[in-house]
Order: C-alpha cells, then sequence, then structure tokens
C-alpha cells in the first residue's frame, strides 16, 4: 500500500539530472547534452520537456524589475524504461536564439564605448542569468520529475 502511494506521489520514482556544458556560447544554435534518467523501482517516461530560460534583471531595490524570457524549447516523446538502479541517458539537441538589448548591441560592435557600457549596466544592476529545466512525464505518478541547473552564456 505505502509503495504504491510513493509511486503515485513520485518518491523514490524516476530523478533526472542533465549532463550540459557550464558554459554555452551564445553565438551558436544549439545546446546538446543528455537527460540522465535513474530510479529505485522500474518506472516508463513517457516524454520530455527542455527549455533554456533567461531571467533578464534590472533596477534596485524598490524599482527592480525581472522580466524572464524563452530561449529555447523542445519537447519530444520518446518512450524510455528505466530499470531499478541503472543509469539511462537520453541524448538532445536544444535549438535557442538568446536576443540581445539595444545596449547588448552597442557594446558587442562598438569597442570604444565597451568599458563606460559595461559601468552603466553595473550601476543600473542590469544582469542575466541564464537556466536549464527538464521536465519528464511519467506513467503513474501524479507529480512529474524535474530538474533544474543554471549555465553561463559567453
Amino acid at each position: 500500500m505505502l509503495g504504491k502511494v510513493k509511486q503515485y506521489l513520485g518518491i523514490e520514482g524516476i530523478k533526472l539530472n542533465l549532463e550540459i556544458p557550464e558554459i554555452i556560447d551564445k553565438k551558436e544554435s544549439a545546446l546538446t547534452g543528455n537527460i540522465i534518467l535513474t530510479t529505485k523501482n522500474r518506472q516508463t517516461a513517457k516524454s520530455f520537456k527542455i527549455r533554456l530560460i533567461e531571467r533578464y534583471t534590472r533596477g534596485r531595490r524598490s524599482s527592480k524589475l525581472i522580466n524572464e524570457y524563452t530561449a529555447g524549447e523542445i519537447q519530444f516523446n520518446q518512450l524510455v524504461i528505466v530499470e531499478e538502479n541503472e543509469v539511462v541517458k537520453v541524448p538532445f539537441s536544444l535549438p535557442y536564439h538568446i536576443g540581445q538589448s539595444r545596449i547588448d548591441m552597442v557594446e558587442d560592435q562598438n569597442f570604444v564605448f565597451r568599458g563606460a557600457i559595461r559601468l552603466l549596466k553595473l550601476a543600473n544592476g542590469v544582469k542575466s542569468e541564464f537556466r536549464v529545466e527538464v521536465e519528464a512525464k511519467v506513467s503513474g505518478t501524479a507529480l512529474d520529475p524535474s530538474y533544474t541547473t543554471k549555465v553561463m552564456v559567453k
């Protein structure tokens, strides 16, 4: 009885991890890696959803603004059976496009003003943080497993 409740809630079920580079190039168009699945009980994953998200922060204290943009997203159906205490790797390629603000474009194109622009961005508290999220749909569970990791974009 307790085992069925644990399986339904995803406890001791499939755990996700990502095998991706820590630093990705903003000029590239795809992120390749592996989804790593492990479990203590035999389970079946039906589909996967992977997203690259940019968190754009600007301003300070009470005037702080935060926006999140999806730079890339894929969803694919692939039936993966994970046996007890087995490690399964599912390869993927996530196409992405990282947009730039006007000030970022000027910073990239004009080396004369690059230092001044960086100082201005620092004074205004402008920064971007990126993360990769993966979610799997698992048959027989109410709560689907997910995993999030931060990446650096250069």
